[in-house]
């Protein structure tokens, strides 16, 4: 039986749709889940080489950078100042989610890096230990992911400043010296996290001489990636 004219020309027009919104959803990789924008200082004479901004996801257990897993990379563009945006479309990896103590909501923590254009992901923990002059971690800020809302009240809480909810936020790193804290305060620390469920004082003083203090960042806070910048921040610095 023919159909008429017109009612075929609809046909190939909805079947030529169809096949345009398949394309259209196999290339758009969707809503990203948090965006970071930031720039890159150099310790080298500017111009800088070409580079990458990484963002690293840590395996270990916090604040150590030697374990770590390439997230994505996103190009830096030339110019005074070099800058960068950095879209995460996907929740961390399971081997960089962990938690603070049974019980606690699980997190994963990253740090944005500046790389060589073009380096291999499983030579970049390289260049750490080689000190690659065209590296550099961001070590003033960890970007947090959180598998659920944080209670008030938690250790976990205590640890990020502020009782968070579930997903990405930008929190910053405060790199402190243990000495600022004075007997009296520091058994003030631990009865507040054995308080919060902390399992025993040895636990709960680790964390209260902990070298350095976080805190949520303020909305649209920069990245800066320094260049030659390779660990976290040592202890010694300001009191809290």
């Amino acid at each position: 039986m023919r159909l008429p004219a017109l009612a075929l020309a609809a046909l190939a027009l909805a079947a030529g749709a169809a096949g345009c919104d398949a394309q259209a959803d196999r290339d758009y990789p969707g809503e990203p889940l948090v965006t970071l924008r930031g720039r890159v200082e150099g310790t080298p004479p500017l111009p800088l080489p070409p580079l990458e901004a990484a963002m690293l996801w840590q395996r270990g257990p916090p604040p150590s950078t030697d374990d770590q897993e390439l997230a994505t990379r996103a190009p830096v563009e030339s110019g005074f100042p070099a800058t960068f945006t950095i879209r995460l479309y996907q929740p961390p990896p399971a081997a960089a989610r962990r938690t603070l103590a049974p019980g606690e909501v699980s997190f994963a923590r990253g740090n944005a890096a500046a790389v060589p254009f073009g380096i291999a992901a499983e030579l970049i923990p390289q260049l750490v230990t080689a000190e690659n002059p065209s590296y550099g971690v961001d070590v003033d800020h960890w970007v947090v992911h959180l598998g659920a809302a944080v209670p008030a009240n938690s250790l976990t809480a205590w640890w990020l400043g502020a009782a968070l909810p579930a997903g990405y936020h930008l929190v910053r790193v405060t790199a402190v010296d243990p000495g600022c804290l004075d007997a009296v305060e520091l058994e003030a620390c631990v009865a507040t996290l054995v308080a919060r469920g902390v399992p025993d004082e040895g636990t709960a003083r680790g964390f209260c001489l902990a070298p350095y203090r976080l805190s949520p960042a303020p909305g649209g806070e920069e990245i800066v990636l320094r260049l030659g910048t390779y660990g976290p921040p040592a202890g010694g610095g300001a009191c809290p």
